[in-house]
């Protein structure tokens, strides 16, 4: 069990207004030396304390996962290193990013590797404080291990080999060593199946738990290409089922929405644009699928420019300002179980169940829901299916955090090549030179303090 080295301490606000609301109002009191933010083990040693730190990594797990106005995670940076969407920003960091260009120093890189790490720290503080003070109910336990395994699942779909997992006790870092995806993946499943162990009740919230558990286990498995074991772990979930973190105006905007429908920064990705065609990239923007509503166009489209003043712009319609955006979807079991169905080779399996998603409404956020869709016909080849298979995937996690992750597994479980799997062609700004060939992040330079750290082990799929 490990968090980061490289986090401070987790400030709770349900820890302070507990602290607090035992202060008295006595003018000596008030007058005494004070240590503002600073919170020490003493004060954090009861159930109360402990259920904040619980409800505080909660707030970490939406900055790290979805993110918010001001951060970047994998549901935006992992879809700019795709193909869903595109920089109409003047940041170097963000276009350097879409051109898969990425550099060490990148800052919005090191934001989102610090905010995976600090929040995988932040649950083990939790779960170390609620086993001690509040072991019941379980589930509180359950939940923090499955974000703990979330987060290190997040890191190894997204950085390259050698991304180091240390931890942090009493103030004093020990500096993990670099693992590779495979050794991250499984330190992840790992912390998922002891979450399982605490997810044992019936009341609501321990069996939505279950469900994130199982969720992202089932993903976890794919990623180690174990098919058949992960269609199995998800079989008990609704496909009606969905987990969101929440926006607000008092708290913090959609980011879909932020750095796309309001700043301009992004652009939904498209299969062309005012240099000709981006080779393998879907159309998210100009397929007019229901699943990627959009206003705008990809090319003659002048009046509608993005921030650079340049990029044309093109607008998601799925998540308003305050819509909430799932971190786990029944959706996705269903997915799941098809990629089974088509390792075996059992494309009409796959087909069934990939129409029955089309065939009813599905909610993608808190306000859209998808109509139904007309069906699928069936595809002529094995290679044809994996195409289909992941082009049906794709739209529906727009913008979840899983492209980049899918188009790893492409070359590594697929056996495609990069330029067979991600954009290839000419980019779009900066004189117009060709893409780049990262296939994932590299760890930062924040890792550099790490004795043990001295650069990605490969950048391979």
């Amino acid at each position: 069990m490990m968090r980061s080295t490289y986090r401070a301490r987790p400030v709770v606000a349900a820890a302070v207004v507990a602290l607090l609301a035992g202060c008295s109002t006595y003018k000596d009191q008030l007058l005494s030396p004070q240590q503002p933010g600073i919170i020490g083990p003493d004060q954090v040693a009861n159930a109360s304390a402990a259920d904040g730190l619980r409800i505080g990594t909660l707030s970490r797990l939406k900055t790290a996962t979805v993110g918010t106005s001001g951060t970047e995670t994998m549901y935006t940076m992992g879809g700019l290193l795709t193909d869903e969407w595109k920089s109409g920003d003047t940041f170097s960091q963000r276009v350097e990013t879409d051109q898969r260009t990425i550099q060490t120093s990148n800052a919005d890189v090191q934001s989102f590797y610090s905010a995976q790490h600090s929040l995988r720290g932040a649950a083990k503080d939790a779960i170390d404080a609620l086993t001690v003070y509040l072991p019941d109910p379980k589930a509180n336990i359950a939940q923090m291990y499955w974000v703990m395994g979330l987060g290190e699942m997040q890191l190894s779909e997204a950085f390259c080999n050698g991304v180091p997992f240390g931890i942090t006790k009493d103030g004093i870092p020990s500096y993990g060593n670099p693992l590779t995806n495979a050794q991250g993946f499984a330190l992840a499943l790992a912390h998922i199946d002891s979450g399982l162990t605490f997810a044992t009740a019936t009341d609501t919230f321990a069996v939505n738990t279950k469900y994130n558990l199982l969720l992202t286990r089932a993903r976890i498995l794919i990623d180690q290409g174990k098919f058949a074991e992960a269609a199995n772990a998800v079989g008990t979930v609704p496909t009606s089922y969905r987990w969101y973190v929440t926006f607000s105006l008092t708290t913090a905007d959609n980011p879909m929405w932020s750095f796309n429908t309001s700043q301009k920064r992004w652009v939904v990705g498209d299969s062309f644009d005012v240099t000709g065609l981006i080779k393998n990239a879907l159309p998210f923007a100009s397929a007019k699928d229901p699943r990627v509503p959009v206003t705008g166009t990809s090319v003659n489209s002048s009046l509608k420019l993005a921030f650079d003043n340049f990029t044309q712009l093109v607008s998601q319609s799925i998540w308003g300002r305050s819509d909430s955006a799932p971190i786990v979807s029944g959706v996705d079991a269903r997915l799941y179980e098809a990629e089974a169905k088509l390792q075996t080779g059992d494309v009409a399996g796959m087909m069934t169940i990939l129409n029955a998603l089309r065939a009813a409404p599905q909610a993608l956020g808190s306000t859209y829901t998808t109509p139904a869709m007309a069906p699928l016909t069936a595809p002529a080849t094995q290679s044809d299916a994996v195409d289909l298979f992941f082009r049906e995937k794709a739209f529906w996690q727009f913008s979840r955090g899983t492209r980049l992750g899918d188009l790893r597994r492409l070359i590594r479980q697929y056996g495609r090549t990069q330029d067979k799997v991600f954009p290839v062609g000419t980019f779009h700004k900066n004189g117009n030179p060709p893409y780049g060939a990262d296939v994932n992040f590299p760890v930062t330079t924040n890792e550099n303090p790490n004795p043990n750290f001295h650069g990605c082990i490969d950048r391979n799929a």
